[in-house]
C-alpha cells in the first residue's frame, strides 16, 4: 500500500514528513475517536496521540504503525471514558451529599424548634408534677437533676442523711413516672 508519508523521515524529525503523516492519519483517527467520545474530546485525544507520538517517535518500534496508532487512540478514548465516569460519579455523590446536608440542615432547624417547644412544655409538666411533692423531696430532686449536685452535697444542704436524699429522689421519680407516662408515650410515638 502506497502512503503519502515517509515514516523514516518522521522518525528522524522531518516536520514536512510529519505533516504528511498527520494529514494521512488525522481523519482516520478522528473517525475512530468519534465512535467513543464527542467531537471535542475526540479532537483533543487525537491531538494528544500525535503530540505523544512526535515526542516518542524514536523509541516507538511498531511493525504496523496504522494498528499501533489506532490501538493507542482506542486506549486513550477508553481511559477518557473511565475518567469521565469517575468524574460524573464523584459529581453525583457530591450532589447527593449536598442535598442530604441541605435536607438535614432544614430538618435540624425544624427539629431544634420542635425540641425547644417540647423541652419547654416538658419542663413545665415536670415542674407541675414536682410541685405535688413534699417541699424537701421536690428540692432534693431539683438539686440532683437540675443543679447536678451529688447526694452528699444535697444531704448537707438539706441537713438530712444520704439515705434520706436517695428516698426523696426515688419518691420523686416514681411520681414523675406516673404523672408523665402518657406524655412520654406520646413523645415516643412522635
Amino acid at each position: 500500500m502506497d502512503v503519502p508519508y515517509d515514516l523514516n523521515k518522521v522518525k528522524k524529525g522531518d516536520k514536512n514528513a510529519f505533516r504528511s503523516f498527520f494529514g494521512y492519519f488525522y481523519p482516520k483517527l478522528m473517525a475512530l475517536a468519534c465512535r467513543f467520545v464527542d467531537s471535542q474530546a475526540a479532537e483533543d485525544l487525537v491531538q494528544d496521540v500525535f503530540a505523544s507520538y512526535w515526542e516518542k517517535k524514536q523509541q516507538i518500534e511498531a511493525d504496523d504503525i496504522h494498528s499501533f496508532l489506532f490501538r493507542w487512540l482506542q486506549n486513550s478514548c477508553l481511559n477518557h471514558i473511565k475518567h469521565q465516569m469517575i468524574v460524573e460519579d464523584y459529581e453525583e455523590r457530591v450532589r447527593i451529599a449536598e442535598a442530604r446536608l441541605e435536607s438535614k440542615g432544614k430538618s435540624e432547624e425544624q427539629n431544634e424548634v420542635l425540641k425547644h417547644i417540647l423541652s419547654q412544655d416538658l419542663r413545665e409538666l415536670v415542674e407541675k408534677a414536682i410541685s405535688k411533692l413534699p417541699p424537701k423531696c421536690a428540692e432534693a430532686f431539683r438539686l440532683y437533676y437540675f443543679a447536678d449536685l451529688s447526694r452528699k452535697e444535697i444531704g448537707e444542704r438539706l441537713q438530712v442523711s444520704n439515705r434520706t436524699v436517695e428516698g426523696y429522689i426515688r419518691q420523686a421519680l416514681l411520681l414523675l413516672r406516673d404523672e408523665l407516662r402518657p406524655i412520654f408515650f406520646l413523645i415516643f410515638m412522635l
